[in-house]
């Protein structure tokens, strides 16, 4: 179900998903200052002290961006860090609309915040990290500029919220739940949406999106679909990873109005997927503001 079209700039990655290896992050030195920081043992507490300090050095160096010259891949994020996003507070989210989205949908859709636009988190204590607002800058450097930590590419949207971005950590695969989803209640969107919820923890705008494109993908695509379906078809297929029949469809027809209410997706904010993307399609940014 990762949803919107590819934008390639220099903060989007040019390391490409074959060659990417899983970081669980928080087990080494590059990525300590994401989860949980080594623990020293007590016959080498100077050195294990030194190693820690640079780590921590190279968190304020890097901050939330990496350097455009970095190889970069799509991350994998411990319980730790999900689970502190999971708790904090925003002030201000983002809710849907009255009525289904894809409702008299002809195809084109408005682009919030123009091209470059990036989705901040911005704390009202960052030594505190808890309470924070959603707000859409133009670029990075507005966000930056501003104070606030980039939480993935594009507008804000009602997939934003940090318990989404929690529960897009937590699971690499929302795309198989959420289809089996609608495939256990075909016509019921009531039922569908409480079974989102349920199996993935979203919160309910965000899933109520989900929820919406799900039903359109049946009208559009249900012939691909249901053969993907029961053949257990790959989401990619060979020999370059092209999407499946069913994705490519729901991405050709429901992708565009998905991104404009969801705003984040995962490869917007450079986590791992069950979806193979273009590198040129993945956001570079590391989530170590929790």
């Amino acid at each position: 179900m990762g949803k919107g079209g590819g934008k390639k700039n220099k903060y989007f990655s040019s390391w490409g998903n074959k060659h990417k290896k899983k970081k669980e992050i928080g087990n080494t030195c590059f990525s300590g200052y994401i989860g949980k920081l080594p623990r020293p043992k007590k016959k080498k507490k100077k050195k294990k002290k030194k190693k820690m300090l640079a780590c921590l050095t190279m968190a304020v160096a890097m901050g939330s961006i990496p350097p455009p010259n970095q190889p970069f891949s799509p991350m994998t994020y411990n319980s730790t860090v999900w689970l502190a996003f999971q708790a904090k507070k925003c002030l201000n989210p983002i809710q849907m609309p009255p009525g289904n989205p894809y409702n008299g949908y002809n195809g084109t859709v408005p682009v919030p915040g123009g091209p470059d636009a990036v989705c901040g988190v911005k704390y009202t204590n960052d030594a505190e990290r808890y309470e924070y607002k959603l707000i859409t800058y133009k670029n990075i450097s507005e966000a930056q500029g501003d104070g606030a930590h980039v939480s993935h590419a594009t507008h804000c949207g009602v997939c934003s919220d940090l318990d989404d971005l929690a529960a897009y950590m937590s699971q690499e695969d929302l795309t198989d739940p959420i289809r089996q989803c609608g495939m256990e209640h075909l016509e019921n969107m009531t039922a569908t949406l409480d079974c989102i919820i349920r199996n993935t923890n979203l919160t309910r705008p965000c899933a109520t999106i989900f929820n919406y494109n799900t039903f359109y993908t049946k009208s559009k695509c249900l012939t691909p679909c249901m053969k993907a379906y029961f053949e257990h078809t790959p989401n990619n297929l060979p020999p370059d990873n092209h999407l499946n029949p069913c994705l490519q469809c729901d991405e050709d027809n429901g992708g565009p109005i998905f991104k404009l209410y969801a705003g984040r997706n995962r490869r917007d904010s450079g986590l791992n997927s069950s979806i193979i993307r273009p590198a040129s399609q993945v956001f570079r940014v590391i989530h170590d503001y929790y």
